[in-house]
């Protein structure tokens, strides 16, 4: 049997077509913990995490916190889940319309793109439901579209279809083009 039928993560030769960015639901604050294990078995994951200042009793400190809790993202082939499947940390994987959830690799770069080159601080994330199109020119957005939901002074909350969260961004820091 070849690796794959073992349940192995795919050779690196393989064709990337087969490949997709899968949804993987976490136990609660196992996604750092989760994603090391995955790579160690030698999967491709991607746990975003944010850069929070937290403040205890007795100190403040910044802290990597992820960005999507309990959620993190897995590059394998979809019919080859069951490889994953007893890893500790692991709950289940995310489905739509009873396939298994699939983030474009646009979608990842962009959150990449994010959370490598602007500040954390102007960005926020919370699970929402679908509204309205507008197009962004400049900021962590710049040349995509997404869903305008609501404008409160400065801030504007779009929606990222694919991944069904609402981005709270500073339209000072931002323009949007409607």
């Amino acid at each position: 049997m070849s690796e794959q039928a073992n349940g192995q993560p795919p050779k690196a030769g393989q064709a990337a077509s087969l490949l997709a960015w899968l949804v993987i639901y976490t136990k609660p604050r196992w996604e750092k913990k989760l994603a090391d294990q995955l790579t160690a078995k030698g999967f491709s994951v991607y746990c975003p995490t944010q850069r929070v200042k937290r403040r205890w009793s007795d100190r403040t400190k910044w802290i990597d916190q992820p960005l999507f809790s309990s959620h993190i993202f897995i590059h394998m082939e979809p019919e080859r889940r069951d490889a994953v499947y007893f890893t500790p940390g692991f709950v289940r994987f995310l489905f739509w319309n009873k396939q298994p959830a699939q983030v474009r690799e646009t979608e990842i770069d962009t959150l990449k793109r994010w959370l490598n080159d602007f500040d954390h601080e102007a960005i926020t994330v919370e699970a929402i439901a679908p509204g309205t199109k507008v197009h962004v020119q400049s900021g962590p957005l710049q040349g995509r579209e997404g869903t305008v939901l609501e404008q409160r002074g400065t801030k504007l909350e779009l929606l990222l279809e694919d991944l069904q969260v609402k981005i709270s961004i500073d339209l000072s820091k931002t323009e949007v083009l409607r």
